[in-house]
């Protein structure tokens, strides 16, 4: 059989996993996949930015936000690895979790321990070069959003001051604290909850790489921009449940509408796309794919009955997706 990219990268964690060398290789790909992304920004790894503990990754924006990441490869660190992502002082907090294929009792433990789970990246997303800008295009999104925690609450500042009593080198050093407000938003009972929050992201990211498969010009942050107009809220994450549920409704919808333009540029991702909505709907209405095939030769009035969807024109796919839509 055929080994797929992601057969090669299983092998790739088991075998390096094994000789406790993961880490390094993982933090060091995730450094350059943010510098690509953030060239005016500075990644440190393995830094000492919670108290008693060593973090994975830290990013240092221009701004002075700072973004954390957190491997979490090992079922039994889950605990400790979630006090270090949770106590760290940083405006974003993101996990990236082992493949469930390789490991499926650690994102059960992960979820577990924290239903309200953090952002998360899979190791799969990270390393393997087939999903290396879809990985890029997540870590825009995510690190452009609004902070999801309020960051240090204090900064050193050294002031030097000049006068009648200098005593070092004819000046006064002096060290003091600047205090930093910045606005944390407050989660309230109507809101989102975190899986209507992460859907929302997910649809954005497809409607952003739709833009980047067709060739034209990703705007990061346009997408969020809009929503945050049409619906008059300061963040995303302040819609309501009943809101929740119409956005993604309304950017399923406008990706629906860029389709078209993929059928010219990247008839591969086209054709994909159609065959997941027909499956999805076949999925609705638990049907096996002997059924759809024979719904496909009766529909179309085909003069063969087919075997996969791959067996298809352009037209007739498109026409058998319009149809399922349909089927009640």
């Amino acid at each position: 059989m055929l080994e797929t990219e992601f057969d090669h990268f299983c092998e790739w964690v088991l075998r390096y996993r094994s000789k406790n060398k993961l880490h390094p290789i993982v933090e060091a790909q995730l450094g350059r996949l943010l510098a690509l992304e953030f060239p005016e920004n500075y990644v440190v790894t393995e830094i000492a930015a919670v108290k008693g503990g060593r973090n994975d990754l830290l990013q240092y924006q221009h701004n002075g936000k700072r973004a954390v990441f957190e491997l979490f490869f090992s079922t039994s660190q889950v605990p400790q690895d979630l006090r270090l992502l949770e106590q760290a002082d940083a405006h974003w907090k993101i996990a990236v979790l082992l493949d469930e294929a390789l490991n499926s009792d650690l994102p059960r433990e992960y979820f577990r321990k924290k239903p309200d789970a953090f952002p998360h990246l899979w190791l799969s997303q990270v390393m393997m070069p087939g999903k290396e800008i879809e990985c890029r295009a997540l870590l825009r999104q995510l690190l452009t959003a609004e902070p999801l925690h309020s960051g240090p609450s204090t900064v050193d500042v050294t002031q030097i001051v000049t006068g009648n009593r200098n005593t070092v080198a004819g000046r006064d050093i002096i060290k003091t604290e600047k205090h930093v407000s910045r606005p944390m938003l407050t989660r309230e009972p109507n809101d989102i909850p975190e899986e209507i929050a992460h859907a929302i992201m997910e649809v954005i990211r497809r409607l952003d790489k739709s833009d980047e498969l067709a060739g034209k010009k990703v705007y990061y942050g346009g997408w969020m921009a809009r929503l945050k107009r049409r619906y008059k809220v300061e963040s995303y994450r302040k819609l309501t449940h009943a809101q929740g549920t119409d956005v993604i409704n309304w950017l399923k919808q406008e990706l629906g509408k860029k389709a078209p333009s993929l059928r010219r540029t990247n008839n591969q991702e086209w054709r994909q796309r159609l065959n997941s909505a027909i499956y999805a709907k076949c999925g609705e209405l638990a049907w096996d794919k002997p059924r759809l095939y024979q719904f496909a030769y009766e529909y179309l009035g085909l003069k063969t009955p087919i075997s996969s969807l791959n067996d298809l024109g352009e037209r007739n796919l498109e026409k058998l997706r319009n149809r399922m839509r349909r089927v009640i």
